[in-house]
């Protein structure tokens, strides 16, 4: 499940109760007797395994015993006769809360994936733009160095190019058309950027040259500089 944010241990533990077919809990029910039916409910549907994606808003902006009640959550699910495997997924942030409890960091194995080699990785990244496309009812058309461009675009980062890639659906489906292309990458890409059109890493045949954090933080100036003179202007 995705950890909604803002999160609470009694939030969390009744998520868990939802996915896992309880709704209908007491809302006097305490925080730790959550827990006990959680694993009641685990024992009961046969769970091995409960994921927790998003999972650095567990502990976002909280109090240190706000912090230790959530370690203590996850690691009495790890625990006991009922125990699962527990698997976070989210941000880097992540392993400074591994390291906040040495249990916690001596229980979890960390996986930090490497970052997309243009060309190594380009066709496990087109498959998935398939399968995600197969999903839409589209085809894609990869011409144009648009698997390439996707990597280096997204800072070789898989969520980045991920989430590229949904957006660049979005817009092929909200124009009608049946084959995701270059243009709608660019689209996509563009208005994740702000960039201007000939800075575009699917427009620019000069796209392996943009220094692109470079580029975010010119654009940031540039709009800090219209802010100022418009309130000098008013």
């Amino acid at each position: 499940m995705q950890v909604e944010s803002p999160a609470t241990l009694r939030s969390i533990l009744r998520a868990l109760l939802r996915e896992m077919g309880l709704t209908k809990v007491s809302s006097r029910t305490s925080a730790w007797e959550l827990l006990d039916l959680v694993r009641n409910r685990i024992a009961a549907t046969g769970a091995t395994a409960i994921w927790l994606d998003e999972a650095q808003d567990l502990f976002l902006s909280r109090s240190t015993r706000e912090i230790d009640d959530m370690l203590k959550m996850i690691k009495g699910l790890m625990k006991g006769q009922n125990s699962v495997v527990v698997i976070l997924s989210g941000t880097e942030r992540l392993i400074e809360i591994a390291g906040y409890d040495p249990q916690v960091n001596r229980r979890f194995t960390k996986i930090i994936p490497g970052d997309l080699q243009i060309g190594a990785d380009n066709d496990d990244l087109t498959a998935v733009i398939c399968d995600y496309c197969a999903a839409a009812g589209l085809t894609f058309d990869g011409s144009g160095s648009v698997v390439s461009r996707l990597i280096y675009g997204s800072r070789h980062r898989f969520g980045r190019a991920v989430e590229t890639t949904i957006n660049a659906i979005e817009r092929a489906l909200f124009e009608g058309d049946t084959i995701l292309g270059r243009q709608h990458f660019a689209e996509a890409w563009g208005m994740q950027e702000m960039c201007a059109w000939d800075r575009n890493v699917f427009v620019s045949p000069d796209w392996h040259k943009f220094e692109l954090d470079a580029q975010a933080a010119e654009f940031d100036a540039s709009r800090t500089a219209r802010q100022r003179r418009a309130l000098r202007q008013g």
